[in-house]
C-alpha cells in the first residue's frame, strides 16, 4: 500500500517531501537526487539546470558546463541508460543551504509545469523510436546552449533553455500536445541561432576585407 501511494506522488510532491525530511547540514549531489527519485529525478536535474537561462541576457560560461550536463543526461536517456552522471559531475555536493534554496524554489516551478501539462494523447510518445527522437533533441538543443555566443544579441541562451524546458516536461508528464510546442520552439530556436551565426560570419568576413584591404593599399 506504501508502495502504491508512493508512486501516486507527483513529482513535484516527492520533490517537496525530500526537502522537508532532508537534515540541514546534509550535502546534496545530483546522483543522488537522481536516485532518490527513482529516475523521475532526471526531468527535475534537467529543468533545474535550464532555469538560470530563461533570461535574454546570455550565461556564456555557465551555459558551456550545465549545456554539457543537459547533454549527458539526454544521450543516456536516449540510449536506455540508468539516468546517472559521471562522478565529477554528479558526485560532487552541493551546499547543503544553497541547494535546499534551489530545491524548494524548484517545488513551485514543477507544480505549475504539472498543472500546464498532463497526459494527454500520450500513447506515441512511449515508443522507442520517439523516445530516442526527443531525447536527441534535447541532447541537440543543449549543445546549442553550450555553443559561445556573445553577450549580444539576446536569447542565445534562453530559447534552447525554453526548447529543453517544454520537450522535458512534456516527456515527463507524457502530454501528446504540448510537446508539438516544444517542437515548434526547437525549430524556432535552430533558425533564430543559425541567422546570427550568419551575420557573425558575415560581420567577421567584411572586417577582415577591410583590414586586409587596408594594409593592402597602406
Amino acid at each position: 500500500m506504501a508502495e502504491h501511494k508512493h508512486r501516486a506522488e507527483t513529482l513535484s510532491q516527492e520533490l517537496a517531501r525530500m526537502v522537508e525530511q532532508a537534515p540541514a547540514d546534509d550535502p546534496l549531489t545530483l546522483n543522488r537526487l537522481l536516485n532518490q527519485t527513482g529516475g523521475r529525478g532526471l526531468f527535475i536535474v534537467v529543468i533545474l539546470l535550464s532555469l538560470p537561462f530563461i533570461t535574454p541576457i546570455p550565461l556564456p560560461g555557465v551555459s558551456t558546463v550545465l549545456g554539457l550536463v543537459i547533454g549527458v543526461l539526454a544521450v543516456r536517456l536516449a540510449v536506455g541508460l540508468p539516468p546517472r552522471l559521471p562522478k565529477t559531475l554528479g558526485d560532487r555536493s552541493l551546499d547543503a543551504g544553497a541547494s535546499r534554496k534551489v530545491l524548494s524554489a524548484s517545488v513551485k516551478i514543477l507544480s505549475f509545469i504539472e498543472k500546464l501539462a498532463r497526459p494527454r494523447r500520450s500513447a506515441w510518445l512511449g515508443w522507442r523510436a520517439v523516445r530516442f527522437t526527443n531525447a536527441g533533441l534535447i541532447a541537440l538543443m543543449a549543445f546549442l546552449l553550450m555553443l559561445p555566443f556573445p553577450p549580444f544579441p539576446p536569447f542565445t541562451n534562453a530559447l534552447p533553455a525554453y526548447s529543453i524546458i517544454l520537450l522535458d516536461a512534456s516527456m515527463m508528464e507524457e502530454d501528446g500536445v504540448l510537446i508539438w510546442v516544444g517542437y515548434i520552439v526547437s525549430v524556432g530556436t535552430v533558425i533564430y541561432l543559425l541567422m546570427i551565426l550568419h551575420v557573425i560570419e558575415a560581420t567577421l568576413r567584411h572586417a577582415y576585407d577591410y583590414l586586409f584591404g587596408v594594409l593592402l593599399l597602406g
